[in-house]
């Protein structure tokens, strides 16, 4: 980060500094909403702390992974089938990654040029490596240097870091919570010093700075961004691929706002594309946060869904048990936002969402759509919680 302002910072100053944080408000789609209203202003605490662990932990000279979207930062709508890792860099400089493959369904290596809520402007995608594509020894092994020249007489696995690089991040995507195992992954920067020293006083204050600037950063584009979908008409989805802020690449998205009452549910229905290597539904929040998934299920994924026997994917959005395999639990809300993932899919499908009574549920599913008591429901939950938990988060 750039160097700090002259004077160092007190804490009265600090705290003056983020009276504005209620500004965030301002992007909220629906202010009037006093339950809403409380889960914003709790979203900005959360915002601090999200906004703490990637400002004070981005050096560039001594890197670390860090987790930046996890079930406590859940802002952004994370896919709860991805870990993901961020570690800051420089363009200039020479770094190495290195570790342990495990067996999860893909590791993804993004290259960034700008970190979302830490900058004023979050850069697009600079680069990315499939860790696949790596040499890997038979213990699982794997080693790579990434800078903007081949080290002389480095004979290994190489990537050409682009100069513009400012984060290298990782998403790790998991089908099989309970059984898959997780990559382990360090990075070292080889041409910085190997000591460490504390940060100058001007640096910290100016770190401050943009601590305290952080949540209106975020909010304005992931916020604002739920108030966006209005102009798509409620209970509908369209096609989005991130791309400008770092959306993975080869992956398409669909989004639309969701909205039912008490005694309703929403059907929702799609092809599955004939050839893709990963794809889920998960349901957020107004604010964008993704639903509780350690607590409940408000997601599926390729693995955890059932597919009907016409092989269409469908699943019932409902706040209580509507006694079938692919259940999407709003945990209690009416309102909130759908998103889906198709990876590196021979077509993306645009699912059909359709509003129906409850009670009528049974009449719009396929005859032979398997019925899943409170028992099963239970076993299924307390499996989906414990393989959430097996999951690597830092």
């Amino acid at each position: 980060m750039s160097t700090g302002p002259a004077v160092p910072m007190e804490w009265e100053h600090f705290i003056d500094l983020i009276r504005g944080i209620d500004k965030t408000l301002e992007h909220v789609i629906d202010p009037d909403d006093a339950w809403l209203k409380q889960e914003a202003i709790q979203q900005m605490a959360m915002s601090l702390a999200q906004g703490y662990t990637a400002i004070f932990h981005s050096d560039p000279q001594h890197p670390v992974f860090y987790s930046f979207l996890n079930p406590v930062f859940k802002s952004a709508a994370p896919n709860p089938d991805y870990m993901y890792r961020s570690a800051f860099v420089e363009g200039s400089g020479t770094y190495r990654l290195s570790g342990k493959r495990g067996t999860t369904l893909f590791v993804h290596i993004g290259v960034g040029s700008g970190y979302i809520g830490v900058d004023d402007v979050p850069g697009p995608s600079v680069g990315d490596i499939d860790l696949d594509s790596l040499t890997i020894d038979p213990k699982g092994e794997f080693s790579i240097i990434l800078s903007a020249e081949r080290p002389a007489g480095y004979k290994g696995d190489f990537y050409k870091l682009d100069p513009r690089a400012r984060t290298i991040g990782i998403r790790e995507a998991s089908y099989d919570w309970l059984n898959e195992v997780d990559s382990t992954i360090a990075i070292e920067r080889l041409d910085g010093p190997a000591t460490y020293r504390r940060w100058p006083m001007e640096e910290i204050a100016y770190r401050m700075e943009r601590l305290a600037g952080f949540p209106e950063r975020y909010a304005k584009l992931f916020v604002h961004f739920v108030k966006s979908l209005k102009q798509n008409p409620v209970n509908t989805v369209a096609l989005n691929d991130w791309a400008n802020i770092g959306g993975l690449a080869k992956q398409t998205y669909y989004e639309g706002l969701f909205e039912f009452h008490d005694g309703e549910c929403l059907l929702i229905e799609t092809d599955v594309p004939d050839e893709v290597r990963y794809w889920s539904i998960l349901l957020a929040d107004q604010l964008f946060n993704t639903i509780e998934w350690e607590k409940c299920q408000s997601s599926l994924n390729g693995h955890q869904a059932t597919l009907d026997s016409d092989g269409k994917f469908r699943a019932v959005i409902c706040d209580t048990d509507p006694g079938v395999p692919n259940w999407l639990d709003t945990a209690g809300r009416f309102k909130g936002v759908i998103q889906g993932r198709w990876f590196e899919a021979s077509s993306a499908p645009i699912p059909n969402v359709k509003r129906i009574n409850l009670r009528d549920l049974k009449d719009h599913l396929p005859a032979d759509t398997k019925v899943i008591d409170e028992d099963e429901r239970k076993h299924r939950l307390l499996e989906r919680f414990r393989g959430a938990q097996f999951r690597k988060k830092w």
